[in-house]
């Protein structure tokens, strides 16, 4: 099973993607894929109590790069275990 995370920070937006492994009732996490775009969305939101319409742009094209990425990720696993 695959979960994907994504953390907007002040610096940078990431996006982690983890394997979760289940074996004889244990569980644990491996990281798969961890991938940064420093945004600096705080650089705006700081200074001017809100973001530039280029960070907001940014942050909008990102977070679309993100979901194509965990779309291709997630099922690319379905793909797996069938």
């Amino acid at each position: 099973m695959r979960y994907a995370a994504i953390d907007i920070g002040s610096n940078a937006v990431r996006l982690l993607i983890v394997n979760i492994i289940e074996r004889e009732g244990e569980i644990t996490f491996k990281k798969d894929t961890l991938i940064r775009v420093p945004l600096r969305l705080g650089d705006d939101a700081f200074l001017l109590n809100n973001l530039s319409e280029r960070k907001a742009k940014q942050l909008t094209q990102t977070m679309i790069a993100f979901s194509n990425l965990m779309e291709v990720f997630l099922s690319g696993m379905k793909q797996k275990s069938i």
